[in-house]
């Protein structure tokens, strides 16, 4: 399995291969200099129940960390995961 971040004016996202099949990905917009919102998750229903969608937030969270930007999740996905941790609460709005 493979993770790879797309950065164009068409997709910002984090999205996982396995060998050439796209299987999720987390997909982000800068809201200004400073922040991003997450604002969609999808995991390939047969990959489902592999912690995939954690990889995938842990991805954002890092490329945020690393950015120093804060995160914002429209995201019903992420915005459950961000409620039940305190694991991002460095990069949360």
């Amino acid at each position: 399995m493979e993770l790879k971040h797309e950065t164009s004016k068409k997709s910002t996202r984090f999205y996982l291969l396995d060998d050439e099949k796209e299987i999720g990905e987390i997909a982000y917009a800068h809201v200004n200099d400073g922040s991003i919102d997450i604002h969609h998750t999808e995991i390939d229903p047969n990959y489902r129940g592999q912690n995939l969608g954690q990889q995938l937030i842990d991805a954002i969270a890092d490329y945020a960390r690393e950015n120093n930007l804060k995160a914002t999740a429209s995201c019903p996905y992420v915005a459950k995961v961000f409620g039940k941790t305190t694991q991002y609460d460095d990069i949360k709005v």
